[in-house]
Parts: C-alpha cells; structure tokens; sequence
C-alpha cells in the first residue's frame, strides 16, 4: 500500500467550522462525549486547545485552571473570540497564532486538544513536534483525526466528493499517528474508533457510540490520548579503580671509593 509524504508543499486550508460538513452534529457529538470522558481524568493548569475544530464544549469544560483557545484563522478571529470563547472570562483565553509555530514557552502546558490538526496541515511532524515543545513532562495530548481505511477514507477519491468541504484533509492512519507519537515519547493511553461510516452523506439522527467490535478500525474517525513521558539523563561519573604507580622508595647509591 503506497503511503504519502506526511509533508506537503501546497499549503492546507484549514476549515473555520463544523458546521461546513453535513454530519457536523453527529460528529460533535461522538467527540464532545469522548471528551468529557477523559478531560475529567486530567488535571494540571493549562489546556491548549489547538485551531477552531478544537473549540467544542467538551474541550472547554475541564478541571484544569485554565483554558487558552488558539485561533488560527486570521478572518475569524474577532467573531470566533466573542462567541465561542469571550476573552473577558478569567478562565478562558484566546490567542491567535500558527499551528506550526505555537507562542507559548517550553514545558508551559498540561493537555494539547488537538482535533482533526494532523488532518489540515501541511506539516504534521513539525506540528507534532511543537507539541511536544511546549507539553509538560507527563501531560497529556488528546487528538482526533479521519481514518483513511474507512468507508469516507475510500469514497473520498470519488469525483460525487470533489466540492466537499473534507475532500482535501490528510486521512493519516491511526497507526502512522501512532508511531510519529511514540517518537516523540508519547505513550498511548487509550484510543478508538468512532463515526458515521461516511462522513461525506447526508445527515441522520444522532446515535450513542460505537462500542468496540471487530469493525471498529474501518469507523470514519479514531480518538487517541497520549501522555507524554521523559526519562531524566543525569550525567553519572564512571567509578574507575584509580591506579596508583606504584614507585619503589629510592635508595642510597652505592659510592665507590
């Protein structure tokens, strides 16, 4: 099966809301209830949630301290910061930057949400890595992205699709994901598959998740978290057995007379 280069050249244009696909409802939904499962699992100060795909309820109702929205939007930014996070709120606050080049310092954030970012950028291993950057020791990521061995992986490259708002997403696999994370010393802490089988359909009536069965690897989305782990290197001095020369004490001359 032939894989793609994970960077391109042509610069992705990345979507301003969900409610461009026709499934926006049935796909928030699956995500926000994943969401709530597992944010209240973490705790620490400070989540980052990562682009305008990632400001849904469930990534701003959490125990952390605080809450940063990046935007990376330009056009949208001043809507998007009065509706969908006000700035005014103490526990909540919106930046505006480049998912690629994240303003924020190292080690300076607990949880990373990042959902469907791998999907619109041209550079996944750079964004990947500037997570890591600013990721705490042990904090968590939380990521979302399309299945490129579902049903919607496969119609995708139907010409039905071409004007669809989806057509031009990554599709980067679970298990390319995966391993890119392990590289950069994530672990997997849970994971699955959830979605309507084509994301490129119309609507219909939202139902509860899909439990886990022998399909679920070919479900339109997976849900991953990740924990971020560092092994301290600490510089050991080797303990040498110190070799003392051993000198014999001099001794008299002899003078001969």
């Amino acid at each position: 099966m032939f894989i793609g280069q994970a960077f391109s050249h042509t610069l992705c244009e990345y979507p301003e809301d969900w409610q461009i696909c026709p499934q926006h409802e049935v796909i928030t939904a699956h995500i926000n209830t994943l969401l709530k499962q597992h944010c209240d699992t973490i705790y620490g100060d400070v989540q980052l949630n990562l682009g305008e795909l990632s400001l849904l309820a469930g990534s701003q109702d959490n125990r952390l301290r605080k809450t940063i929205n990046l935007h990376v939007n330009h056009a949208q930014i001043d809507a998007l910061a009065d509706t969908v996070c006000p700035i005014h709120a103490p526990r909540h606050q919106a930046v505006y930057g480049k998912m690629v080049e994240l303003p924020f310092a190292q080690g300076s954030i607990d949880t990373v949400c990042l959902i469907n970012g791998l999907d619109f950028t041209h550079d996944p291993h750079q964004l990947l890595r500037e997570i890591e950057r600013v990721t705490r020791s042990d904090g968590h990521i939380i990521l979302t992205g399309f299945n490129p061995m579902s049903i919607s992986g496969v119609y995708r490259h139907l010409p039905f699709y071409a004007s669809h708002p989806f057509k031009k997403a990554r599709f980067f696999s679970y298990y390319r994901v995966k391993e890119w994370l392990n590289v950069l010393g994530f672990s997997i802490k849970f994971r699955c598959f959830f979605g309507p089988a084509n994301i490129f359909s119309q609507p219909k009536k939202i139902t509860q998740l899909s439990r886990p069965n022998r399909l679920a690897p070919l479900q339109s989305m997976y849900f991953i978290v990740a924990q971020k782990h560092e092994i301290p290197m600490s510089v050991i001095k080797p303990k040498f057995a110190r070799v003392k020369p051993r000198l014999q004490s001099a001794q008299p001359s002899l003078r001969v007379k």
